[in-house]
């Protein structure tokens, strides 16, 4: 699909410098070749393009270890070494980082691999993935005073969600990308204050946790909230 038609408009992620091409909310390297048609893509100027693609070298390399979906082995095999060949220093933290943990699965416990995830990094993407849904979906931009954050929920904040994606009003849309690579749920609310909610599923649901934090909790999503920046900062410190 051409990008012509997204030049000059307002930047999805940023909102102050005029597109200069579109971007794919989700890279088209998060999917197999085949799997690629159709993915949503928004205005993007050249400073949040590069920024945003700088993440996305890191995150393409490192999730598909932990994939789930049907594409796990092949993305894994198949995608992932070229890249780790390219950045080897992320390849070498990598391997000096790599551990066993422990998840409960299929009603029993099983020991898996683990990997260093920086959380932190991860969290700016998804972060400017929720400006991308928004826009994309509910033709929203963020203006001044507002804000865009993402968290990886523990089991209870799951919960809290649940309610809030089963409520009568709230009219959750759903869409799965390439084969359920990707696949989420969002919502927009008017009121009290306008804001938008998405909950995000990569590769099965593959468990994150940031491993610079003994205390975080693992998570199989990612939640992200647009909207009012007092109300985002407070949703992403729980």
């Amino acid at each position: 699909m051409g990008t012509k038609r997204f030049r000059g408009k307002p930047c999805a992620y940023c909102t102050a410098n005029p597109a200069t091409t579109g971007d794919h909310i989700f890279a088209r390297e998060f999917f197999l070749p085949d799997a690629r048609a159709n993915l949503p893509q928004v205005p993007a100027c050249e400073a949040c393009n590069n920024l945003k693609s700088q993440l996305e070298h890191y995150l393409t390399a490192l999730l598909p270890f932990g994939g789930r979906h049907a594409d796990a082995s092949v993305n894994l095999n198949d995608h992932v070494p070229p890249r780790l060949q390219r950045n080897q220093k992320l390849y070498k933290e990598l391997d000096a980082g790599r551990g066993n943990a422990w998840a409960f699965e299929n009603d029993t416990w099983q020991q898996t691999m683990s990997l260093p995830f920086d959380a932190k990094r991860a969290a700016q993407f998804f972060a400017l993935v929720g400006r991308g849904l928004a826009l994309h979906h509910f033709d929203l931009y963020l203006n001044e005073g507002q804000a865009s954050g993402s968290i990886f929920p523990s089991a209870k904040l799951s919960a809290m969600y649940d309610h809030l994606f089963q409520h009568p009003e709230s009219n959750p849309i759903h869409h799965a990308l390439g084969n359920d690579t990707v696949t989420y749920t969002g919502l927009i609310r008017m009121r009290p204050r306008l804001e938008t909610v998405w909950r995000l599923r990569f590769y099965g649901g593959l468990m994150l946790a940031d491993s610079t934090d003994k205390d975080s909790a693992s998570s199989s999503e990612i939640i992200v909230v647009t909207g009012n920046q007092d109300l985002v900062k407070k949703l992403v410190e729980m």
